[in-house]
């Protein structure tokens, strides 16, 4: 009788212990299957961009990791599988990025809304710019400039200063501790309050060692030999005053690009100029790229109009037909060779040579 009520005993143990982990298991399917569908719910939930939402610049740094700045949702790093978000919890200066570099020791700065911010790997270092008590006023006019915290532009010349532009108050140089302020006094005089506002878009220095500048705001280009200026606006024959972007190409040639009225190269001592009649898409040109084949690519501010130029001949890059691409403002390369585009309404494209991939939803899926 105790034998029987041994193996009885075992055999209710045995049952009780299999219900159990019937139980946890079908516990454990039941969990991991309310999981999947969160992480499906994450990965499809759609961000709702609008006209603020702005993909402002691509970099590839040195590692191989492209970097992608935004004027809302700080900055991105895609390491080639998956993206990183950084913002202000994580210790960037503001979420609001218009560009980024690498400097020559390897430390990545971006351009922000609340001045310049670095970033060695681990931690992020405000840099602000300088806010005056007592403004300054032009000796020629003794108007004042208008202040600002906002940092549009940024390079690092071969010297290792960094130039910095600004949306109004033109530029400064920067040597890692003091900045020195330039072109303040230069562009639009804003008619409501007579207060220079000189919104410095771009910065570029060409193969000599001369850096130059582009005003947003009818201050044209401006070029400093390390000593004086050089000023280029509508009267010394450009075809706007409003210059948007630069670059300069493998072989040292200068591109700008305006608003309204085509493009300009730069190249030995002279200008020459691009617009609709020599078969430009338009006339309103906000970047330029060239790749590692040495194609030139130009993108616009209207929709779907991305070309090619040789030098003489345009040709419409024919991969966007829907018009999805808004309001261009850079076009970068990835370390595999892959051609990105970024613009307004937070849009991040990737071409690869065939296929035009939409990571504009798909950046935010981290």
């Amino acid at each position: 009788m105790i034998k029987q009520l041994k193996y009885f005993s075992i055999i209710l143990i045995i049952l009780v212990t299999s219900s159990c982990n019937g139980q946890n298991q079908k516990k454990s399917i039941i969990e991991k299957e309310s999981e999947r569908k969160n992480t499906e719910q994450t990965i499809n939930k759609k961000v709702e961009y609008g006209a603020r939402d702005v993909t402002t610049n691509g970099f590839l740094d040195k590692s191989g990791n492209i970097w992608f700045t935004t004027l809302t949702e700080g900055v991105f790093k895609y390491d080639g599988i998956s993206f990183t978000n950084f913002t202000i919890n994580d210790g960037l200066c503001s979420n609001s990025v218009n560009s980024v570099i690498e400097d020559n020791t390897g430390l990545l700065w971006f351009a922000t809304a609340k001045g310049l911010c670095s970033y060695d790997g681990k931690a992020f270092v405000n840099y602000p710019l300088p806010q005056e008590h007592v403004p300054g006023v032009s000796p020629e006019t003794g108007l004042p400039s208008r202040k600002t915290e906002v940092v549009l532009s940024l390079i690092q010349d071969s010297k290792g200063i960094f130039w910095v532009g600004t949306i109004a108050s033109g530029a400064y140089s920067f040597d890692g501790e003091t900045f020195t302020s330039f072109l303040r006094y230069k562009g639009r005089i804003h008619p409501d309050d007579s207060v220079y506002n000189n919104c410095i878009q771009s910065i570029v220095e060409d193969s000599a060692g001369n850096i130059w500048f582009t005003s947003q705001t009818h201050g044209g280009i401006s070029r400093y030999d390390g000593k004086e200026f050089t000023h280029f606006t509508k009267e010394d024959g450009l075809p706007d005053d409003m210059i948007f972007s630069s670059f300069k190409d493998k072989e040292g040639t200068l591109w700008f690009g305006t608003l309204d009225k085509g493009f300009i190269s730069y190249s030995e001592g002279s200008f020459n100029f691009f617009n609709e009649n020599n078969g430009l898409n338009n006339n309103m040109v906000s970047c330029f790229y060239q790749d590692k084949t040495g194609k030139l690519w130009i993108g616009s501010f209207r929709e779907s109009t991305v070309s090619w130029f040789d030098g003489e001949n345009f040709t419409s890059v024919p991969f966007d037909k829907e018009q999805k691409l808004v309001e261009l403002r850079f076009i970068a390369e990835d370390k595999d060779g892959n051609i990105w585009f970024g613009g307004r309404y937070g849009i991040l494209y990737r071409y690869d040579g065939k296929e035009l991939k939409d990571f504009t939803q798909l950046k935010r899926n981290i």
